[in-house]
């Protein structure tokens, strides 16, 4: 079409157009939404202390049958209300030689104020206490309606007041004129019907990961369900959606240049979805895991993960988050779970059978990995720990910080103990695992996890490398 202007975050942009537009031609609309992530800002004080303003939103991708008039003027109605003009692209699939000259977005009406000024010019039909009037609309507020009848030398305006006195009023059928609508000039050689692919994003349209497991009463086994929640206040209906779940969001230019880009992943829903303006609706994430084996462990963390602050600037304090005291362990249930990337951050409720009724456990943060699901259960006194920097060493001309991290754990139980060391590569996104001595799993973005299975009185030791880079 010759016009393709985009929004902040332009490769983001157009990796996730490319998806949406991927794989064989289809009239449903394809909706790719960011997860809706945790603003770090308030936490730690500010985009000035390293925290991000996290950015969501849809990339939304439909297509329209249009009429073509003979000034080359098109109308979509219908669009989001939250659209980012600047990211629209618009391709004609009927005329590809198509090229744009003009485009506008109308918000739609939200008022009935609003709707009546948006038919100025129109004729409409006024119901009164002595009848009804017909004439063409001039103005209109909150207290009067503005009206011209007649014609020739018998026109003249009448102000009627909407108090009591203005019982009805009878619009004609617009045009879209009421919804949000995008107006372009298209320069063709072809008029009359087209078919268009249009392609924007919206902000209004979020997901959030719930999940929910249920043991039973030996504890033995568990069945564990998985579901996203998806909010929609576009203004905007999409029906039977093919839909897409991201869980990071787009680069955001208000963070400084030097702040790196979570690699996102999608989760594609299997079947089409009806997103509904101002309507939630929760889609299944996975199939529910019935009956499945549960896993008891412990968790150790030598310090809670301080990552969520250092998204904007590396930490290069070698001395900082080093202490020992700030450990804490817990009893955890794991569950086997069809997937090859830890599951989305997300809430999970967890209750227990007990004869004929369910008791509730807890309700934590779900952390998973590569093919894991882990909830946590209750605390654990009997895991002791500590964490220690090795060596520490920030090169300010590489721009580069390299430490050598140990932890060492202790088991004062009476049996042996199943212990999932739980560590954060903090101090920058961008980072490499030098070396180590025990295999780890990786738990997230920014989290490493430990598995050591430790004999009744006795001591672990964990030892790793890791470099940041920015």
């Amino acid at each position: 079409m010759g016009r393709c202007t985009t929004l902040a975050g332009l490769a983001a942009l157009a990796a996730l157009a490319a998806i949406a537009s991927a794989g064989p031609e289809s009239s449903r609309p394809k909706v790719t939404i960011w997860a809706a992530p945790v603003p770090t800002a308030t936490i730690y004080g500010g985009l000035s202390y390293g925290g991000h303003a996290p950015v969501t939103g849809a990339l939304i991708s439909e297509r329209r049958d249009v009429d073509v008039s003979a000034s080359g003027e098109v109308r979509v109605p219908g669009v989001a209300a939250t659209i980012d003009a600047a990211s629209v692209q618009l391709r004609d699939i009927t005329d590809p030689s198509a090229t744009i000259t003009e485009q506008r977005f109308i918000a739609g009406a939200s008022t009935p104020t609003e709707l009546l000024q948006r038919h100025a010019g129109n004729t409409i039909i006024v119901v009164t206490p002595k009848g009804e009037l017909t004439g063409v609309l001039r103005s209109a507020d909150e207290q009067v309606i503005v009206i011209e009848i007649g014609s020739g030398d018998q026109r003249r305006l009448q102000i009627l007041r909407r108090d009591g006195y203005v019982q009805d009023v009878r619009l004609p059928a617009g045009a879209g004129m009421d919804k949000p609508s995008l107006v372009w000039k298209l320069a063709s050689k072809k008029q009359g019907k087209h078919t268009v692919e249009l392609t924007y994003r919206a902000d209004g349209m979020v997901w959030t990961a719930d999940y929910l497991a249920v043991l039973d009463e030996p504890g033995t086994s568990i069945a564990f369900s998985a579901w996203a929640t998806v909010k929609n206040t576009t203004g905007g209906t999409y029906d039977n959606a093919e839909l897409t779940l991201v869980s990071a969001g787009p680069a955001n230019l208000a963070a400084t240049s030097n702040r790196a880009t979570p690699v996102p992943t999608r989760y594609a829903i299997a079947k089409p979805v009806h997103l509904g303006s101002g309507q939630s609706v929760q889609v299944e994430l996975l199939p529910t895991r019935l009956a499945a084996k549960a896993r008891s462990v412990i968790t150790y963390e030598a310090m809670p993960d301080p990552s969520l602050g250092f998204q904007a600037y590396p930490n290069t304090d070698c001395n900082q988050f080093n202490g020992v005291g700030m450990g804490r362990s817990e009893i955890a249930v794991e569950v086997d779970v069809p997937t090859k990337e830890p599951l989305p951050d997300g809430r999970v409720r967890l209750f227990r059978k007990k004869a004929d009724r369910l008791e509730v456990i807890s309700e934590e943060q779900l952390r998973s990995s590569a093919g894991l699901a882990r909830i946590r259960v209750a605390p654990n006194n009997d895991i002791n720990g500590e964490r220690r920097a090795v060596s520490c060493n920030y090169d300010e001309r590489l721009r580069t910080v390299t430490e050598k991290i140990e932890v060492k754990i202790e088991n004062k139980a009476k049996r042996a103990s199943e212990i999932v060391i739980r560590e954060f590569a903090w101090r920058w996104p961008v980072w490499r695992l030098d070396s180590e001595d025990v295999k780890s799993a990786r738990a997230g973005t920014q989290t490493l996890e430990y598995r050591a299975t430790v004999p009744p009185g006795g001591k672990k030791t964990v030892t790793y490398a890791v470099t940041y880079t920015w």
